[in-house]
């Protein structure tokens, strides 16, 4: 159609994206889209329930760092569920200006999910690692850093969102990029605890010992997890940037 080429040089991409096998694949994640979503706005309203429950305060002193990450990690996801039906929606419709509100959600989600995954796995190898010193973050400096943090993560995201839409730079190279950088920070997370793990810990065992080697593996499997989803990731970018 005369719309979709004449918009062609502002989406590239986007006469691939009408091929009807890349159409068949966008449809089959809209469908996984749909069966996650009520699992993530559940999870968003039990911490809404908490927040109204425990008053505003409660964001600030009882609620962890991982949580406060958690919860921003589902409102990008839930972006990007939404910048996936608009983008889809913007390409069977033809209309360029949907397309680009898709974009910009989705354009946002990448960089964000894996940093908000980054400062989770640095909040656990912290805990396990150095549990004085994590302790410390827990007070109203530690709460100033990560709110600080947070806010850097979002300002990160939305100009790496700006600079590939400006510059017409493939999100896949970028997400890339951003997995080759934090890949390092990841292995070292992974391999502290680990090591962490294999050392004994202090004191004097019992269940004080006990509750000590459950937090270290959990801590550990959390890292494990989220290092081996974003290295999936890493390897599907790095395909479909070749």
């Amino acid at each position: 159609p005369s719309n979709v080429s004449s918009n062609s040089s502002l989406y590239p991409q986007l006469e691939e994206c009408l091929n009807p096998e890349i159409m068949s694949i966008m449809s089959s994640l809209l469908v996984v889209y749909v069966l996650v979503m009520p699992l993530f706005i559940y999870v968003l309203v039990v911490g809404y329930q908490q927040w109204r429950k425990e008053g505003f305060s409660s964001t600030c002193t009882t609620w962890s760092h991982s949580d406060i990450f958690t919860y921003n990690v589902l409102v990008l996801d839930l972006l990007n569920i939404l910048g996936s039906f608009f983008f889809v929606f913007g390409v069977l419709t033809e209309k360029p200006g949907v397309m680009k509100a898709g974009s910009i959600m989705f354009g946002i989600f990448i960089p964000g999910q894996t940093l908000f995954h980054l400062l989770t796995c640095m909040e656990r190898y912290l805990a396990v690692v150095h549990p004085i010193f994590y302790l410390r973050l827990k007070g109203s400096a530690g709460i100033r850093i990560r709110n600080i943090t947070v806010g850097c993560v979002w300002l990160i995201s939305i100009v790496v969102m700006i600079a590939t839409m400006q510059f017409d730079v493939s999100v896949a190279i970028i997400n890339g990029l951003l997995l080759s950088f934090t890949s390092v920070a990841f292995i070292f997370c992974s391999v502290s605890v680990l090591s962490a793990l294999i050392r004994p810990a202090p004191g004097k065992g019992g269940r004080t010992r006990e509750r000590a080697d459950q937090s270290r593996q959990r801590a550990f499997r959390t890292i494990i997890i989220i290092t081996g989803t974003l290295f999936l990731r890493f390897m599907s970018s790095l395909i479909t940037s070749i």
